[in-house]
């Protein structure tokens, strides 16, 4: 598996909506993402916008490291923490551009720099939720903005600060 991990490896997570006319040549890598094979991210973001859908590049970089006895265990513990921070920022893809193996101490490490990367059919960026990422706070305050069904009335701060005072408080 480290040999497949290099400069400019790419995974795509299982499952990932491609369009039907992409044949993306993958080999399984690790639990629930498969390398990306035969293509460089150039090849295959203009292949993804000749189908009409979009290839995402997240701007800011994901750096880890990977500590380990062998070159095997370094390089998997870095592909796992940077797996996981392209999950939290909902992107089914991952480019690595920089690698480097060193030691701290004596003690052998892999350092990973990568990017996350998505692909979908929209041009606006929606993320595993399917919502446009700017229209996420929209649908969060129409939540709270709908009535409790609570029976208690909810006050802001202000109104309470009101309330208080007409009841005999004041603002010493």
């Amino acid at each position: 598996m480290t040999d497949r991990i290099r400069v400019g490896t790419m995974l795509v997570e299982d499952g990932a909506h491609t369009p039907e006319s992409l044949a993306l040549g993958t080999e399984p890598y690790s639990a629930g993402w498969s390398s990306i094979i035969k293509s460089t991210a150039a090849q295959l973001g203009k292949r993804i916008e000749n189908a009409g859908w979009t290839f995402f590049y997240m701007a800011g970089e994901i750096r880890t490291s990977g500590l380990g006895f062998n070159d095997q265990s370094r390089t998997d513990r870095a592909m796992a923490h940077v797996i996981k921070a392209v999950k939290l920022q909902s992107c089914n893809c991952l480019e690595i551009t920089q690698m480097r193996q060193g030691s701290f101490l004596g003690l052998p490490y892999t350092s990973l720099v990568a990017h996350a990367r998505h692909i979908q059919k929209s041009r606006i960026f929606q993320g595993a939720s399917g919502i446009p990422a700017g229209t996420q706070s929209h649908v969060r305050e129409w939540l709270y903005d709908q009535t409790p069904t609570v029976r208690a009335k909810m006050l802001f701060a202000g109104e309470a600060v009101h309330a208080w005072e007409n009841e005999g408080g004041s603002r010493a």
